[in-house]
């Protein structure tokens, strides 16, 4: 099932009753106290409602929450926010309802080009909020201290995220500047081309619970390196999350690590 508004297209599934359940009793372990923490979780639910209206009809968003069409219109149109239960049951359905490899491989084809650039894939602020929460709910409980952003593409969620974690972020750089120490690496692209990549030795350290948000992997050198590099830093990796793996030739040097790719398409030929 799938709904086209203002270019965007969503799909959706129909969780189970297990899966339901499941991830009900995560939101609960992590947003149930204190009263701030419900707060912001109904807060969450009136916004993501909001978010996917322009995409969905509510007679749509009813089948998906379980909700009257007539109380999701007073949520989205910001008159009365959800109790903490309602709000619950509206994020645990519609975080996995929502087919987000989807929503981002559409988008990917959208482009049209031979080079992905996800700075311009991710150029609707709307999704990317969208992507934030969906997010939110797979990492929250998580103790992470600092967000290491491997590209300026995926700056914008990073930054989104941090605001929602209270966490810090950290950006791989391409270039150094002077009188900052830094933990460096070379990638070997072919036997003419190589890339030096940085991380600020000052904004790392082995007291670091991260979280890696990768922008796309291909070989997973890259990847590899940013984890190299961090190793250096003896800081600890929490979760490593990646918006588009092209093809799965990553996969065997980064076999190790449990590695969370948002979607994934085949290497174009």
């Amino acid at each position: 099932m799938g709904r086209r508004i203002s270019s965007r297209k969503i799909r959706i599934r129909i969780p189970s009753t297990s899966e339901i359940e499941a991830i009900t009793r995560k939101i609960n372990s992590i947003y149930s106290e204190p009263k701030l923490n419900r707060l912001k979780l109904r807060l969450m639910a009136n916004e993501v409602l909001r978010l996917l209206k322009p995409s969905f009809s509510y007679k749509t968003l009813a089948i998906l929450t379980g909700i009257p069409e007539s109380v999701l219109c007073r949520y989205v149109r910001g008159n009365i926010v959800p109790s903490y239960e309602q709000a619950v049951n509206i994020l645990a359905r519609i975080s996995l309802s929502i087919d987000i490899d989807y929503l981002l491989k559409e988008l990917v084809e959208k482009e049209k080009s031979p080079i992905i650039d996800l700075s311009r894939v991710l150029k609707d602020p709307y999704i990317i909020r969208l992507l934030t929460i969906m997010l939110l709910l797979e990492l929250a409980g998580k103790n992470i201290t600092k967000i290491v952003a491997t590209a300026e593409s995926v700056l914008p969620l990073a930054t989104m995220l941090g605001l929602e974690l209270n966490t810090p972020i950290v950006l791989v750089k391409r270039r150094a500047y002077p009188g900052v120490q830094y933990y460096s690496a070379i990638i070997v692209r072919s036997p003419r081309e190589s890339e030096t990549i940085h991380l600020d030795k000052d904004l790392i350290s082995k007291k670091d619970n991260v979280l890696i948000l990768a922008d796309v992997v291909y070989t997973g050198k890259t990847l590899s390196a940013v984890l190299g590099l961090l190793e250096k830093a003896r800081a600890k990796i929490s979760d490593i999350v990646v918006i588009l793996a092209l093809g799965d030739k990553w996969m065997a040097r980064l076999e190790e690590y449990n590695i969370k790719t948002l979607t994934r398409i085949p290497y174009p030929m």
